[in-house]
């Protein structure tokens, strides 16, 4: 199931939710997230076919609702370059802060490793699509250049799953908020504005291809 579609299933979302914050992932029996959501067990397996599948779908929910957010702060900066900017930095903020982040490292932190990378495939491909869906849109408009978005929104979608494991150990200290915005200013909003900037092809030298008209001695 890719969305919850009614009240029955967020009750179950938010129960699993709260659940995997207080134990982490593998200690969360759909014992207790049914006790928790009212419901039966039966009823979450005939909704999200197990717990693995009602786990991505908790992280999904969290995503789509994380992205909303961003679509919230696209349309009340002003101007494309403050869009680009809050947008992506509201994006590695919550990559490394989410509680569903912050809380795994605290009650299960041998799992989190193992389940971002596992899930990082979903979340990557959700972020790849939102990032290509807002770039078309602003190219639409005439906001950004006219050039090949996808690899531009695979780049940013990877570094911000990077971010998300490994937020110390290179040049730029993400944790610091200034440090990250002006990576974010300088790198990222170019990027998303112009694309990725190919090598001008060498001019060929006509000289060296002319042929003698002078026949030697």
């Amino acid at each position: 199931m890719s969305e919850p579609h009614d009240d029955v299933d967020e009750a179950i979302l938010d129960a699993a939710l709260e659940r995997i914050l207080q134990v982490g992932i593998r200690r969360s029996s759909l014992e207790d997230v049914a006790r928790r959501a009212g419901v039966s067990r039966v009823t979450i397996h005939r909704r999200f076919g197990g717990k693995d599948h009602l786990v991505e779908a908790v992280l999904g929910r969290e995503t789509r609702r994380m992205l909303a957010e961003v679509t919230t702060i696209a349309t009340t900066a002003s101007g494309v370059d403050a869009q680009i900017e809050e947008t992506i930095l509201y994006v590695l903020l919550q990559t490394r802060m989410h509680r569903m982040v912050t809380e795994l490292l605290r009650v299960a932190p041998e799992e989190v490793l193992g389940f971002y990378t596992v899930q990082g495939e979903r979340q990557v491909r959700m972020g790849i699509d939102y990032i290509v869906d807002m770039l078309a849109h602003a190219r639409e408009l005439g906001l950004i250049d006219n050039y090949d978005i996808e690899p531009v929104a695979e780049l940013v979608a990877r570094l911000a799953h990077s971010l998300m494991l490994t937020p110390h150990g290179g040049v730029v200290d993400f944790t610091d908020p200034a440090a990250a915005r002006q990576f974010v200013r300088t790198t990222v909003v170019p990027l998303m504005k112009h694309g990725i900037a190919t090598a001008a092809k060498e001019p060929t030298d006509d000289r060296h291809h002319t042929t003698d008209s002078h026949p030697a001695s």
